[in-house]
Order: structure tokens, then sequence, then C-alpha cells
């Protein structure tokens, strides 16, 4: 089959000028970033990635209209490309012809605007000492939980403004309630890297709880022994294949509506690599370092609300928006009480992630010089 030429896919899936003739910097680890009216995020967002020492930003700019263009013009650092193309269709289209185009066997991050990396060795650690290590290994991807973020107080009180630390504001994360385990359906065969995800934490304890059967206290004791957050996943593919049968026993047991709550959002790109939509899955096997960053997920900011009004009406999420519909169902709860609850633990640095599971650092995988 012949293979259609870089520029004209660049063309159908952007439909913008922008795309072309991206001036890069030859060397360094380069963020690429789908954002849609994230002008209240962005400027401690880029201080935070500028710190690990991101090379260069490359942002897909959905038709905002908060004024995100024309903050991110100002930024030399910045390649902002404008589309008015449906993120619902082009999401994993934009990473891949980016990254097809400008970015082979370059490491790139794919973080969300709302999304702070962090890693063993942060923060005196740069991103580029990292990666030197995982290439060191021959690592081509760092898995990482999502951990969600939220203040102490109700939502109504909070009062973040553009530049604030997302981490003075939302200091707390659920340390306990998560499982680390295979995916539900076709996906599992189709995206091979991770073989496991990582399910639970905030938003199955307040939105996604429903599931075909109660568990039971057999489904309780198989889930703790084999899919406990600290648990390892299958190398082999016995093992795997006994991974996967424990798992049938104890599927319908588990919400039906899960949020995946886990990422591999650094990885060094091949042109073959293909996302499961979103940044969670990679279609080949790839080999994936042992040791666990996180991704902190600060998705409840003062614009809570409107954004998942927002949302909802855009429709451009899984399921139209359907996780954004469980979001507003809670809404009054949320604003009037709050996340904050009795496993919540106030995060201090990575030592906090590491004692809870939701980081990993492995012996002497990856340095920490």
């Amino acid at each position: 089959m012949t293979q259609i030429p870089i520029d004209k896919r660049l063309d159908t899936a952007f439909a913008s000028p922008d795309v072309h003739d991206l001036t890069i910097p030859g060397d360094g680890v380069v963020a690429v970033i789908l954002a849609y009216n994230e002008a209240l995020r962005f400027p401690y967002f880029l201080e935070h990635y500028r710190k690990l020492g991101i090379a260069h930003f490359i942002v897909i700019e959905n038709n905002s209209t908060d004024g995100t263009r024309a903050l991110l013009s100002e930024c030399a650092d910045v390649s902002v490309i404008g589309t008015e193309k449906p993120y619902r269709d082009h999401k994993s289209d934009w990473r891949q012809l980016i990254c097809e185009r400008y970015l082979e066997d370059r490491w790139v991050i794919f973080p969300d605007v709302d999304e702070l990396f962090v890693y063993p060795g942060w923060p005196d650690r740069s991103i580029g000492d990292l990666v030197r290590d995982l290439d060191g290994s021959r690592y081509r991807a760092l898995f990482c939980p999502m951990v969600d973020m939220y203040p102490k107080g109700p939502l109504k009180d909070l009062t973040y403004t553009a530049g604030d630390s997302f981490l003075d504001t939302s200091p707390y994360f659920d340390g306990t309630g998560y499982r680390y385990c295979p995916l539900k359906g076709s996906h599992r065969k189709r995206y091979k890297t991770p073989s496991r995800h990582v399910f639970g934490g905030t938003r199955e304890r307040l939105f996604h709880q429903d599931a075909k059967r109660r568990a039971s206290a057999f489904d309780r004791a198989l889930i703790n022994r084999f899919f406990s957050i600290r648990s390892n996943a299958p190398e082999t593919s016995t093992g795997r294949f006994i991974d996967h049968l424990v798992f049938k026993l104890v599927k319908n047991a588990l919400p039906d509506t899960a949020a995946v709550q886990s990422k591999i959002p650094l990885i060094k790109w091949r042109s073959d690599y293909r996302f499961s939509g979103g940044v969670h899955g990679i279609d080949k096997g790839i080999r994936v370092a042992p040791d666990w960053g996180t991704l902190l997920h600060f998705k409840y900011l003062d614009d809570f609300q409107s954004k998942v009004t927002e949302a909802i009406a855009r429709k451009q999420h899984t399921d139209d928006a359907g996780h954004y519909r469980d979001y507003n169902a809670q809404m009054a709860l949320l604003m009037e009480e709050g996340l904050f609850g009795s496993c919540s633990k106030k995060f201090t640095g990575t030592e906090s992630l590491l004692e809870f599971g939701l980081m990993k650092h492995v012996g002497d995988s990856i340095s920490l010089r």
C-alpha cells in the first residue's frame, strides 16, 4: 500500500500552516502538549517543566477562547500549532504525526497542562540526567501513575491565581485505594505496553464505583494478592497468562467505568508507535524502566466546575464525556465539602509517593546521582 506523504497527512490532521517548518533544538527532551482553554494553568506548568530541563514545547492549541494562544506566543521556547479540527477525532494523530515529522528517536514527554511530572531524584535531578540513564539501560519509556491532587477544604473556597504553585493550592492526594492490573476488553490485546495499568484513587472513591456485581471476600483477597499497587507486572508469557486468568475471576467486581490512572508519558519515539487514543498505552511491546515516575494531576482548581460544564457541552472526550457527567453528578458535594477524606495524605516530596507505592525506585536501575 502506498504511504501517504507526511506533509499531506499533517495537512489533513491539522489544516493549519503552523504545523510546517517548526524550529526545534537538536537535542534535549521535547514536550508535546494538547491544549484547550488552559491560560490559568500554563504559567506554572511551563515554570515546572522548564526547571526540569525541557528543551522545547510544542503545543497543539485547539481553538481556545481564553487567551491561551496569545499567552504562549510570547514564549520563545514554545511552538504553537493552532487547529480547529475536533480533538476527539485527531488527538492521537496530532501527537504521532508531530513526532514522526520532527522527533524520531528523540525523548518526548506528553503531559497534559494539569499534570506535573516528577520522578526519583526530583527536583535536584534534571530530566536530561534521567533520560541519559534510561538510554544507558536501553529503556524506551517510563511508566507513571496519575495521582489526583486536591485542597483540604471545599472547592468553592479556592482562590488560585495563574502562576501560583499548583502544590501550594492542592497538596493532598489519596494514599490508598489503588490497584495495578490489566485492562478490560480488547484494548488489552491491541495495546501491548504497558501490560498493566493503575486504577482507583480519588476518582474511583468519589465518582466511578458501579460494577456488575459486589466484590466478595474472595475477590478482595485475589486483588490484594495479585494486583496491589506494590505488585510487579509479569515479565514472561506464562506470568501474563496467569495474570489474565486471575483478572478474569475478579473483573466483574471492579467498576465498569473505571478511569485509567496511569500513562507512559515519557517515550523515546519511533515512527511505528501508535497510542491508544490518549497516552495510556502503545501498540508495540517496548522496554519500560522498572522505576516509576508520577504525574501529579491538578484537575481540581477554581475552574473545575466550568471545565466540567464545558467538556459535557463539547463532547470531545471518551463516551461523549461520560466521566465528566459523573463529576457533574457530585459537583454540589465537591463545591461545598471538597475531596478530602480519611485516606488523604499531604505531598511533601517524592518520599510521599514512594511510601505509598505511587512511585518506584528499584535499586540502581536508574541512578539518583
